[in-house]
């Protein structure tokens, strides 16, 4: 909880009425802000930007298939993460499958109770810093991001476009910004939110075709650096300033500021 909301919005006003150009990860975060410093929708001053990735720290990995395949999550243990639908979902496989969490929060002792429930022995590799996020991934075959049905899924995933990075097919709920990252049925599958059912079945589709799971984390891949790459990113920020159709301040001194 903010200590000074009102001051933390005047705050916001103040830095977005300097700035030539806002970018924020989804439209529902530009509908926020819009909405708390009367920016008008539709102008150039506040863009949607998605996440990216950098595809020269993420290389595509090589699954290992000498024994059960990895499914591997990665991402804070927190509720609106539903790594608990995950721990689920493997409990109804029909295929041999291990499944990976790469990351720790307050939701821990839930996967781990629910792991034992069903009885699972799921690897639990607890945080990692970024840079081994790589290495985290080493091996897998599939990866998972299986957010909880939500009517306020703002944010751009970046274990997303990291997954694809590294050329691993995602399954992932269909909800919020994702769809627009996943292709279905091209780089990866997606399936009904909160549903360990359909999880389950579409790891399973996977596992029991690693040719078809490899394809498609290739072209994921391949989108990943045509479009998503941290240099898209920043290029589509600055559109607006190369057009000339950003509605920020002309006054220098901001533009410094900003």
């Amino acid at each position: 909880m903010l200590v000074d909301g009102a001051g933390a919005e005047d705050a916001l006003r103040a830095q977005v009425g300097a700035a030539d150009v806002v970018a924020c990860v989804s439209e529902p975060v530009a509908a926020w802000v819009r909405e708390r410093t009367g920016v008008a929708p539709g102008t150039a001053q506040v863009v949607v930007v998605p996440n990216g990735v950098n595809t020269a720290r993420i290389r595509p990995v090589r699954p290992d298939l000498t024994g059960d395949p990895v499914v591997v999550f990665v991402g804070t243990l927190k509720p609106w993460h539903g790594v608990e639908q995950l721990v689920a979902a493997a409990a109804r496989a029909r295929t041999r499958w291990r499944l990976r969490v790469v990351g720790d929060g307050p939701q821990r002792a839930a996967v781990e109770a629910a792991a034992a429930e069903h009885g699972l022995a799921v690897e639990l590799t607890g945080a990692v810093p970024p840079e081994q996020v790589p290495d985290a991934l080493a091996g897998a075959l599939v990866a998972v991001a299986p957010y909880p049905a939500s009517g306020d899924h703002y944010f751009s995933p970046l274990k997303v476009y990291e997954y694809a990075a590294a050329a691993l097919p995602v399954v992932a709920s269909r909800i919020g910004q994702i769809p627009a990252v996943v292709q279905d049925g091209r780089t990866g599958l997606l399936v009904p939110p909160s549903d360990p059912d359909a999880l389950a079945a579409a790891i399973d589709a996977l596992v029991a075709d690693p040719d078809r799971a490899a394809a498609m984390g290739a072209a994921g891949r391949a989108l990943m650096e045509r479009s998503h790459t941290w240099a898209h990113v920043l290029d589509a920020t600055l559109a607006p300033l190369a057009t000339g159709t950003s509605t920020g301040t002309d006054d220098p001194a901001a533009r410094r500021a900003s």
